[in-house]
């Protein structure tokens, strides 16, 4: 099985997989919610769309949206991938 990982990304902007899970505000150009990765009482997650990458300041997740899919639905890349390719 081959995927093209540009190409997957390019279909499914970060902003629309994380929004599609979790609630985001707009400040800016940056997107900021609580952290569904821990325990948080203050937004401390941050999604960059124009990077294409989420950065929680709390407990230090990073990523892109094939890693957010990893972490918040815990699987494995290849699981990861053929979700956002079903999307």
């Amino acid at each position: 099985m081959s995927i093209d990982i540009i190409a997957l990304k390019a279909a499914n902007p970060i902003a629309d997989v994380i929004g599609s899970r979790i609630e985001l505000k707009r400040n800016g150009r940056e997107l900021y919610a609580c952290c569904p990765f821990h325990n948080d009482k203050t937004p401390s997650f941050t999604v960059v769309p124009e990077k294409g990458f989420f950065h929680c300041f709390g407990c230090g997740a990073h990523g892109d949206a094939i890693t957010f899919i990893m972490q918040y639905e815990r699987v494995d890349f290849i699981s990861a991938c053929a979700k956002l390719e079903r999307r």
